[in-house]
């Protein structure tokens, strides 16, 4: 069953296959998308938005530019847009590089508009997710940053009160400080939270 559309519906297209490029831009448009498409990753990469929240659907093999450079460059801009890279046979292990260096899914040729439509829909879910998580996390002072950190590596209380060098009562008030502004109910929650924005987080 197809999840129910986000609120922001921007699908960005690039394939050099004028024919894929186009077939997919039509069907993601009746069903409500607001589609961009371009015929490779350099033009892409000229238009690049990016402050837009929208899902990139790409050809993982190309000319000049392939999926692999592509994510390795929209990496280096610290671009977070989700990226769903389209495969034939003989390139997935491209594309599951692909997805060790940041990308969010693949799938493989020939596929189910239905399948990659519910992939779009996942991936501007969680991308609307991580941004909001951000967000929150901005929010927070450098005082509360440190006690949080220390709380995802399990100490209590104390042993954070004795490596910051503050009373318990401090520690206690920033800790639940953190845990509001993070709209976090419980520390199994903030950590996958942090771990939504910084997947290093823990071994920080």
């Amino acid at each position: 069953m197809t999840p129910s559309l986000p609120v922001n519906k921007n699908v960005y297209i690039v394939d050099d296959d004028i024919e894929i490029r186009e077939s997919l831009a039509r069907f993601l448009k009746r069903h409500g998308f607001q589609v961009h498409t371009f015929a490779s990753a350099k033009d892409y990469l000229h238009n690049l938005d990016q402050a837009s929240i929208g899902c990139l659907v790409s050809d993982i093999d190309m000319p000049e530019m392939t999926g692999l450079q592509l994510q390795r460059k929209l990496n280096d801009l610290q671009c977070v847009k989700p990226t769903i890279f389209i495969t034939g046979h003989g390139n997935v292990n491209m594309a599951v590089e692909a997805m060790k260096i940041g990308a969010f899914d693949f799938i493989e040729k020939p596929f189910d508009p239905d399948l990659l439509m519910a992939k779009i829909n996942l991936a501007i879910g969680e991308y609307q997710h991580k941004i909001q998580v951000l967000s929150h996390y901005q929010e927070l002072t450098k005082k509360e940053l440190e006690v949080c950190a220390c709380v995802v590596k399990g100490m209590k209380n104390r042993e954070i009160s004795e490596t910051l060098f503050m009373s318990v009562p401090t520690v206690e008030a920033h800790r639940s400080k953190v845990m509001k502004k993070m709209q976090a109910n419980s520390l199994p929650e903030l950590v996958k939270m942090l771990v939504l924005i910084d997947p290093n987080y823990q071994k920080m």
